[in-house]
Order: structure tokens, then C-alpha cells, then sequence
């Protein structure tokens, strides 16, 4: 496992507390984990999509240099 740190603006990081303090989450560490995952779920096939997109137009280009 990697261990990171994180500065969060005074606004979000009261944000994560009232989340802890309402019983939402055990910890802050809860809240960013729950929130990254959340992130890399719904971007995931956006990611993969823009790779694929960006894969084809090199191809394309890799092949008019051929010609």
C-alpha cells in the first residue's frame, strides 16, 4: 500500500470532517478513499476510451507517413 499526503482547502476539509462528526464515515481517511474510488469508477471508461482515441489518430499517422 502507498501512503500519500494531502493539503485540502479549509472549505473541503470541514467538509470531510462534518462527514466523520455525522457518523458517515470512521475516519477522514474513509471519506477520501470512498471519494477516490468513487472518481476512478466513473472515469474509468472515459480513460480508456481517450487512450483508444489517441492510440487510433497515432496509428493514422504512423500511416500516412508510410504512403
Amino acid at each position: 500500500m502507498k501512503s500519500i499526503s494531502v493539503e485540502l482547502p479549509d472549505n473541503l476539509a470541514s467538509a470531510v470532517e462534518s462527514y466523520v462528526k455525522a457518523g458517515f464515515f470512521r475516519s477522514e481517511l474513509d471519506v477520501l478513499l470512498a471519494a477516490l474510488s468513487e472518481f476512478v469508477r466513473r472515469n474509468r471508461i472515459e480513460m480508456k476510451e481517450r487512450f483508444a482515441r489517441e492510440d487510433i489518430e497515432w496509428a493514422k499517422k504512423e500511416a500516412r507517413k508510410i504512403k
